[in-house]
């Protein structure tokens, strides 16, 4: 596994922890939130972050400026990643995949335990294709020299945190797979899904998958009508679509896009690990079909993306100061007061635009036109594994068995090479 790999992973079960009391992934833990601390202060070029934007970024990311982030701090220090001074931090320039290698680095670097290595290791194998925990407690107590007992309670925990799923195909075995699973080799395991569900069911997937395909990103309820609650709810679940939230004062929307359609570069969890690209697209996917803000034509999206990615702020505008606050947040965007009431906006993470961009261009996004950054007052963004994880747990038997025959489809079912 490359670097770039195990530190989106370890950034992804990071947030799973965040959620659990469990100190047994101690060293996971660390190393996840000082990756994700890093990708919020830095940008690809190097600059200066003030204290209070430094604990106001801390707390976006759910870690406490007092007891927390003096370690982080002091790690990013020694790896020279920061140089703390009077009133806020210097940070290094950094892409995402450099954030992510450093991440990697820190956690390689830091005392942990042979179970938690495992539990990484285990996970990217889930997200290739599903495997049996028989397969991995031989496989994981072979190379990390665990004991079978050692490594079935570090996967019966691993699974309870939810670094991967798991579903009983028999008495006494289970299948493991993840949400990363449809981010790579997409056509072969979808054509599995298809070979595998009822004709009328197959025609149906296909033609949301068409849509998809065009349009790049589709709100959830366009989707749900064309699939139908039950057989959206299987896809679902095992990982097809990634449903993003947007939200704001007015409520929630959620929107759907192809796992596969952020995964341009590396085929892996490593491209937009942290979902800001996600982010980016459902914000203004959002402004351009649901908020009332927007107007203009279409092809101006593009322009001022490449200006954006280029470097240069946009605005001033009074919108820019309220638009894109969940953004800020994950420090992708900087938003910067001008005359008159006015804000400038300047895109921090061009490769985050990028890939944003070239989804949004892979696709028309909307037929509808517009000619400035949709004025899409995003508040709150809500990443695809947070709301997989809510299907989960509604999922009705039903659903649940059907989840597993998707998933023995694409284990066995004419997937295997």
């Amino acid at each position: 596994m490359d670097k770039k790999t195990q530190g989106a992973w370890l950034l992804h079960h990071c947030r799973k922890l965040q959620v659990t009391t469990s100190q047994d992934f101690d060293a996971i833990a660390f190393a996840g939130k000082t990756g994700t601390l890093l990708s919020a202060i830095s940008a690809e070029q190097q600059g200066i972050v003030i204290q209070k934007r430094l604990d106001a970024l801390a707390r976006a990311n759910n870690i406490s400026p007092k007891t927390e982030m003096p370690a982080i701090i002091e790690e990013l220090t020694r790896q020279r990643l920061v140089m703390p001074g009077k009133g806020g931090i210097e940070v290094l320039g950094l892409t995402g995949y450099g954030v992510l290698e450093h991440t990697a680095r820190i956690f390689d670097e830091c005392q942990h335990e042979a179970h938690e290595d495992a539990v990484i290791h285990i996970s990217e194998i889930a997200s290739e294709n599903p495997t049996t925990d028989k397969v991995a407690i031989e496989l994981l107590s072979d190379q990390f020299k665990l004991s079978t007992k050692d490594t079935k309670a570090a996967l019966s925990l691993a699974g309870t945190i939810g670094f991967f799923d798991s579903e009983p195909i028999s008495s006494d075995e289970k299948l493991l797979f993840n949400g990363n699973l449809f981010r790579r080799d997409e056509a072969r395991k979808v054509n599995g899904v298809i070979s595998s569900i009822k004709p009328a069911e197959a025609t149906l997937l296909q033609e949301v998958n068409d849509r998809l395909q065009s349009t790049g990103c589709l709100p959830l309820p366009t989707v749900v009508k064309m699939l139908g609650q039950e057989l959206f709810a299987r896809l679902h679940s095992i990982g097809l679509f990634d449903v993003s939230v947007v939200g704001n004062d007015q409520g929630k929307n959620h929107f759907v896009t192809r796992p596969a359609a952020f995964s341009k570069f590396s085929g892996s969890i490593a491209d937009d690990a942290l979902d800001l690209a996600k982010a980016l697209v459902a914000s203004l996917t959002y402004g351009m079909t649901i908020s009332s803000y927007y107007r203009g034509r279409i092809q101006m999206i593009s322009r001022l993306m490449e200006k954006l990615i280029n470097g240069h702020s946009v605005g001033p505008a009074t919108a820019i100061g309220n638009d894109y606050q969940a953004l800020e947040l994950k420090g992708v965007v900087a938003v910067s007061p001008d005359k008159n009431g006015m804000f400038t906006m300047k895109l921090l993470k061009p490769e985050v635009g990028r890939l944003a961009l070239t989804v949004i261009q892979e696709g028309d996004i909307t037929t509808e036109s517009v000619t400035h950054l949709p004025g899409a007052r995003v508040t709150e963004y809500v990443a695809p594994e947070a709301n997989r994880e809510i299907q989960r747990k509604n999922a009705s038997e039903a659903v649940k068995l059907n989840t597993r025959n998707l998933l023995q489809e694409i284990r066995t079912g004419g997937l295997k090479i």
